[in-house]
């Protein structure tokens, strides 16, 4: 198994329904359960997924592939026996959901702490009943993940150009009303059921969630962002409210198609509200048990002093009516955030309503002064964008996980914060510095890991030898392999850098048989991260 033990291979192992496999990652499972290679590769070769493994028998394996008779039936006896341990699964998850909920509160941080670094054992000192949950966890562990519900931070507000990605299950800060006028409300809609609607139910029930909002913002001058797909109450006790859950989103062009309610939902001022209104934002939500595609969809209401100062906003909304089968308007009314909520205005609180419009505009205008005055020029935020590109949205770097890392010559001063690399599971770098292992970042890599020492044309492999003796024969799979690029000076043999016309001419085939070798043969799709530290 090119030197990995059982237990690593068990590892890269994916974790979601094997409905849901692609074919490298049922490659990865035949793996796990010690199929030869020669039999993983003509299945790979044949698109054997994870929807078309489900459906197998071995009498397919046997005449199709010419698999023998005992891996044939090794194959469907392991595949029966993981559909049901995760069908076991979902069933204890069900009976001790009542005992979880006494302590995960306390407990669950430290549970999934312990099932991450996969412990040989439960923590210490557990009560009768954690005990219990700790080991139907821990013995389903390749199955089930504990969720970890988290507290994360929204989207930066109104700013352009800005990647940004959710997790699943982390939980926004509580729903709130208007606190400086600058700093946003938020308002959160599950809409789960109302993203699965057609087109034009789907639109209607949009606009109306939008402008609602909206008119609300307007009217008291207040910044805010609508959410959809985020938890707004609970649900049968599995969701808490500002849980990030994400909808399905088939076509983007529907939501934003959507907002031209706006002409037919206001008698006057469309052109403010336009303005006002920001287009949706599709923020993608990152869930390491799924493989589809959801997003948390946005919208931010600006209201500038410019724009709304002396008006008053009357809405029209939209509904679907089922009984007429049409979109109809609702009677107009003006609308206010009160606390977390958008309401109506009385009949009785009106004219007050329209006579504070002075004091509300004074209000916006002195903030908005403020904030322009004292607000920080906008940058993003590149350690959390590394952090997440990294680890996938996750809290920790992944055991299983290797690295490649492609570097050229550091500074010294850099050569002194690269201790988040020693403990990371570095496969091999692709070093352009030829005084590297002398005074650069081998050198330094040196002092607390060992590595090979390789050159780009040490991936040739000879004709007649497989994967399996080429990498047994450099200890691929045991320690970290350090390419030498472009020469390196402290070789005794002949191997001195040369210049960029030169190396294109002589190592850049090299390299790319280099790479090809090690991204498509040894290392299985989906098992590794490049970073390039240039």
């Amino acid at each position: 198994m090119c030197d990995k033990t059982r237990k690593e291979i068990m590892a890269d192992t994916p974790q979601q329904s094997p409905k849901n496999w692609t074919e490298s990652e049922v490659s990865t499972w035949l793996r796990s359960i010690g199929v030869k290679e020669q039999y993983i590769e003509k299945l790979h070769e044949e698109e054997v997924n994870g929807q078309i493994l489900l459906a197998l028998n071995e009498d397919f394996l046997k005449t199709k592939i010419y698999m023998k008779s005992g891996p044939a039936h090794l194959i469907i006896q392991r595949r029966d026996e993981l559909i049901n341990s995760q069908q076991k699964c979902q069933e204890k998850k069900k009976t001790t959901g009542s005992k979880r909920t006494e302590f995960e509160e306390k407990r669950s941080q430290k549970l999934v702490q312990s099932l991450s670094t996969v412990s040989d054992g439960p923590p210490a000192q557990t009560t009768e009943t954690e005990q219990d949950v700790f080991e139907e966890n821990h013995a389903s562990q390749e199955q089930c993940v504990l969720i970890s519900k988290e507290d994360c931070k929204p989207r930066p507000f109104d700013q352009e150009g800005i990647d940004f990605l959710y997790v699943k299950h982390r939980i926004l800060q509580p729903e709130s009303g208007a606190f400086n006028l600058i700093s946003p409300c938020h308002e959160f809609k599950s809409f789960a059921v109302a993203a699965t609607l057609d087109r034009t139910r789907l639109q209607a029930k949009f606009a109306k969630e939008v402008l609602k909002f909206a008119a609300g913002c307007m009217n008291i001058r207040s910044n805010g962002t609508i959410h959809f797909g985020v938890m707004d109450s609970k649900e049968d006790g599995e969701y808490v409210h500002g849980e990030i859950t994400g909808i399905p989103v088939t076509d983007k062009d529907i939501y934003v198609d959507a907002l031209d309610y706006i002409e037919r939902s206001f008698s006057s001022d469309k052109e403010h509200i336009r303005q006002c209104v920001r287009p949706p934002r599709f923020i993608e939500v990152i869930d390491r048990q799924s493989t589809e595609k959801r997003y948390v969809v946005e919208v931010d209401i600006v209201p500038l002093i410019s724009i709304v100062k002396n008006k008053v906003y009357a809405v029209r909304l939209p509904n679907f009516k089922e009984s007429t089968n049409k979109v109809e308007f609702e009677k107009e009314m003006i609308l206010q955030r009160v606390g977390s909520k958008t309401e109506p205005v009385s009949d009785k609180d009106l004219s007050d309503f329209y006579q504070r419009v002075k004091d509300r505009d004074a209000q916006r205008e002195e903030a908005e002064k403020n904030h322009f005055l004292i607000a920080p020029e906008v940058c993003q935020d590149l350690g959390r964008k590394l952090t997440m590109l990294m680890t996938s949205g996750k809290k920790f770097i992944e055991k299983e996980k290797w690295f490649i890392l492609v570097t050229n010559k550091f500074k010294p001063d850099d050569l002194c914060n690269i201790d988040w690399l020693i403990n990371m599971n570095i496969f091999c770098v692709f070093d352009f510095d030829p005084d590297s292992k002398i005074s650069g970042l081998c050198s330094r890599y040196l002092e607390y890991r060992a590595a090979n020492m390789h050159f780009l044309q040490s991936y040739r492999i000879s004709t007649g030898t497989s994967i399996k003796e080429f990498t047994n024969h450099l200890h691929l799979f045991d320690q970290t392999s350090w390419i030498f690029c472009n020469g390196h000076t402290d070789f005794k043999g002949n191997e001195t850098s040369c210049d960029e016309m030169t190396w294109i001419k002589t190592k850049m085939t090299l390299l790319r048989e280099s790479v090809s070798l090690i991204c498509k043969q040894i290392l299985p799709k989906g098992t590794f991260h490049v970073i390039f530290l240039l």
